[in-house]
């Protein structure tokens, strides 16, 4: 029997991925596939990447944070100064970018939207969301039985694996059908709620099961690490961690912070560094 961790959306949370980590390796996992959204807001960087290719995480489909991460990069000319959430993105990526070596943004850059994978004949289509789109409210649980089947549009595989909307999914695509629908839900996780990821178990002959495991793990390691990487944002990121409150289009909140700590002025500053500028250059369409 094989075992693969199905891990999604760490979002820069370096503590939880390492208590998952540990969790499925003690269940006999020694394979994992990696579902999108690796970086941003948390503190996680290049420890966190290295994290995962050192424990034999073999696939990587982008997330939207992802295509965030490269849009940034490539359009970095574009940023538009007056745009509080606009310089949210361009600081936490300049945060992640700073601490990645050129190869490793290169990996990211390579990162597919979707992959397949087969195990003992049995056919894995992954992606982050829908196949030709990162982002969205497309495939949250309640969604239409028509928007899942739009997963299997242009695979042949019966089992779709996706992540994105931070919950436990296991379903068919409608009744009747025998494709299969699975999300392991999130490694990043806030205050009271558990690290969700699952356990994917392929026999030889060819069935499959799904486990889904929960781990609570130390949010007061994840934020003593988040002040000593200086990540920014960091009041937000701590009501997110211990209030459940999310700040990514919290305009009011992003704004007051990019005043205090001038994170427009540190900005600009990075995109017209000419060093910089000759790195932008090498990854711009």
């Amino acid at each position: 029997m094989k075992k693969i961790g199905l891990i999604s959306d760490i979002h820069g949370n370096t503590t939880a991925a390492e208590e998952v980590i540990k969790d499925a390796k003690n269940q006999g996992v020694d394979e994992f596939w990696f579902l999108g959204d690796l970086f941003m807001p948390g503190a996680g960087r290049s420890d966190l990447l290295e994290l995962l290719l050192q424990n034999n995480t073999t696939t990587f489909v982008k997330g939207n944070w992802d295509g965030c991460f490269t849009s940034v990069i490539e359009e970095y000319y574009t940023i538009n100064y007056d745009d509080p959430e606009e310089i949210f993105i361009f600081k936490l990526v300049k945060y992640v970018m700073t601490d990645l070596s050129e190869e490793q943004i290169q990996f990211m850059f390579d990162i597919p939207m979707t992959i397949e994978k087969e195990i003992y004949g049995v056919k894995f289509h992954l992606s982050h969301n829908l196949p030709n789109k990162f982002g969205g409210g497309d495939l949250v649980v309640q969604s239409a039985g028509e928007n899942f089947a739009r997963m299997f549009e242009h695979t042949d595989a019966k089992v779709a694996i996706y992540g994105h909307i931070h919950e436990p999914v296991l379903r068919q695509v409608a009744m009747g059908d025998d494709r299969r629908v699975i999300n392991p839900g999130a490694v990043s996780t806030t205050m009271g709620k558990h690290s969700n990821y699952a356990i994917l178990k392929v026999e030889e002959n060819g069935s499959w099961s799904v486990e889904y495991r929960y781990i609570i793990h130390s949010h007061e390691k994840t934020l003593k690490d988040s002040r000593n990487k200086q990540l920014p944002y960091y009041d937000l990121y701590e009501d997110t961690m211990l209030n459940h409150v999310h700040h990514t289009h919290n305009v009011e909140g992003i704004h007051e912070n990019n005043v205090k700590y001038q994170y427009g002025e540190r900005v600009r500053e990075w995109l017209e560094d000419e060093e910089m500028k000759k790195i932008f250059k090498k990854y711009r369409k």
